[in-house]
């Protein structure tokens, strides 16, 4: 089905006018650009428009891009061809390239209906991956699907905890058994900034991430990393879920110290994997492979009563994420 033309714009000149095919992907004639053609960092983004940082100056601006030039095909697409931490190849306020990426922290775009990936972030040094003590309760699922997500990507990652003010003494923490599996493991309180110190200096000088559910603090807690009280906007719990409030609409790059960039996610209620198969899930669980060793030849490490696995912490998640794959 074919709609009338439509007028194609790029800084405000019109170029042509052109048959838009609804809901057609565009056949892959896109290429992507080495690294090094790289001269602007994505720090933002817009329906059709993208907020980079050029290298040279360092300024901040806002810059078109054309759809058909990012048509890299493949059996997937993404739901925009550009993202938060991609480095790009502006030419007059035009981006006219994306590089190669380095990783990723892609998921399954929600509420689609063709396959189409949502890269949240690019390039990361690091992904923090923040739970909340208490209100909301700390979850385990989607903290592990991000640290799954990561180890796919190689990008290594930091569990923070955060809202650790409203613990009791001697409380319960149904978190610490993360750091007894080989994960970086911080407790902090954007509040009254305990352990914010030791999360700034892991991430001092890298490109990080932040991602959770909404509502555990992720933008306070940068706020109070950079000291700016005029960051984004903090919502409550919903009444009606228990969940937090989505307050911060897209993702957004904020410039650190000692050249650090730190981006702010959305709150994220469901994150599909994404590049992951139940063949290749159990390595990136490293105390549930080791302890794999022990179990019969062709153990699917799931509902067997005696599979060597039974009744470590994250083997439950593990049997979510393999039967959601």
């Amino acid at each position: 089905m074919i709609d009338e033309p439509e007028e194609e714009w790029i800084q405000g000149l019109k170029v042509r006018a052109r048959r838009k095919y609804a809901k057609r992907p565009l056949k892959g004639r896109g290429r992507q650009l080495p690294p090094a053609e790289g001269n602007a960092t994505v720090v933002e983004i817009f329906p059709n428009q993208a907020a980079v940082v050029r290298d040279t100056g360092r300024s901040r601006g806002l810059c078109n891009y054309r759809m058909r030039s990012f048509a890299f095909g493949g059996a997937s697409r993404e739901r925009s061809p550009v993202c938060v931490g991609d480095r790009v190849r502006v030419e007059v306020d035009v981006i006219v390239g994306r590089c190669e990426r380095r990783n990723q922290l892609v998921r399954s775009a929600p509420n689609s209906r063709d396959p189409l990936l949502h890269a949240v972030a690019a390039n990361l040094d690091r992904l923090v991956v923040v739970a909340a003590a208490l209100d909301p309760e700390f979850t385990p699922g989607i903290v592990d699907r991000f640290l799954v997500a990561a180890s796919a990507q190689s990008i290594p990652a930091i569990l923070c905890v955060n809202k650790s003010d409203l613990l009791s003494p001697g409380g319960e923490r149904p978190w610490s058994h993360y750091a007894r599996a080989g994960v970086e493991l911080v407790e902090v309180s954007a509040l009254g900034g305990e352990g914010t110190d030791a999360l700034a200096e892991l991430i001092r000088g890298k490109a990080a991430a932040f991602c959770g559910h909404s509502g555990v603090g992720k933008t306070s807690l940068l706020r109070r990393l950079l000291g700016d009280e005029s960051l984004g906007r903090i919502g409550g719990l919903s009444a009606a879920t228990g969940m937090g409030k989505h307050t911060t609409t897209g993702a957004v790059m904020l410039p650190g110290p000692a050249g650090s960039f730190w981006i702010d996610t959305p709150g994220i209620m469901n994150f599909t994997l994404v590049g992951v198969t139940r063949e290749s899930l159990l390595p990136h669980f490293p105390e549930l492979r080791d302890a794999a060793v022990r179990c019969i030849p062709d153990c699917l490490h799931d509902a067997e009563t005696d599979c060597a696995l039974r009744g470590m912490p994250r083997h439950l998640s593990y049997r979510q994420l393999l039967a959601a794959l």
